[in-house]
């Protein structure tokens, strides 16, 4: 919830943000620390009890921050990767020696051989724990703040700009797709039915949302120019950032695992110390 408030004068503003969850009140640059750790921990270490944790936490988290109705997107692409990735490797075993790997199990009369079913398990449980993890990271990260921190780390301000229109341009197309398929259906346009109806309907559609995005990006450019965008004085944000009380200890753990997992993975190829982690082959 936003809220723009005046003074009495009326020459300066306020803005007033509500962020009730605990994710929602930390800044962008802990949890972008916090996703770097997360991510070489769960590359470089490869345990499968820190993947399964992490998943378990990711889930609660998501299912507490209330974006499971997302979160069901991923949850089929999950799905779809786990039914071809063990029906592959674990079925037809295309890197393995079917005569030599002893079969793990058998369902419906297929076996399921058990290097193909590790080769599979090595990649899934590296890919799921990031996926279920970064989403909800991600999700919650306002865009603006996140330019806000990346402009205030030296960022070029054009590449700021740019980085975070991207974003704000999706949403904004999104908004105007519905509104249009809204308006076509009142006019009588059927947009349900077999996939060649579907496809039918969507040009009706798409035309008026690319005509209504050009004439924005149009408005968009005049008013950037009108503005001094391409001025060459020192850019200022109007934005300041209260850190939250979790902030630190956020960004010193990301920053911890991130540590650990390198210096793990290197100590333990070059045999300094055995790879008593690492339990996924």
């Amino acid at each position: 919830m936003r809220r723009e408030i005046f003074d009495g004068k009326g020459t300066d503003m306020l803005q007033e943000r509500n962020f009730p969850t605990f994710l929602t009140k930390l800044t962008p640059a802990p949890k972008l620390w916090f996703a770097l750790g997360l991510i070489l921990a769960n590359i470089l270490l490869k345990n499968l009890y820190f993947s399964i944790a992490v998943i378990i936490v990711s889930v609660v988290m998501i299912i507490k921050e209330k974006h499971m109705g997302l979160f069901k997107l991923i949850l089929v692409t999950m799905v779809v990767m786990a039914v071809s990735m063990y029906g592959i490797h674990g079925a037809m075993a295309p890197v393995i020696d079917k005569a030599s790997d002893p079969v793990l199990f058998q369902v419906f009369g297929i076996r399921y051989y058990a290097k193909g079913f590790a080769y599979a398990s090595r990649y899934f449980m590296r890919a799921i724990p990031l996926m279920c993890a970064l989403f909800l990271i991600f999700l919650s990260i306002d865009m603006t703040d996140l330019g806000v921190t990346m402009c205030k780390a030296g960022i070029s301000y054009n590449f700021v700009f740019t980085f975070v229109d991207s974003f704000q341009v999706i949403t904004l197309l999104r908004k105007d797709m519905e509104q249009i398929r809204d308006a076509q259906r009142a006019r009588g346009l059927n947009t349900e039915g077999n996939l060649l109806q579907r496809f039918k309907a969507f040009i009706p559609i798409i035309v008026p949302v690319v005509a209504n995005s050009i004439i924005k990006v149009q408005d968009q450019a005049v008013a950037m120019d009108t503005k001094g965008f391409n001025s060459s004085c020192k850019k200022t944000v109007y934005r300041e950032l209260t850190p939250y009380k979790w902030d630190a200890a956020c960004k010193w753990l990301g920053i911890f695992l991130g540590v650990f997992a390198v210096l793990y993975r290197i100590l333990a190829a070059v045999q300094v110390i055995p790879a008593f982690l690492t339990n996924i082959i």
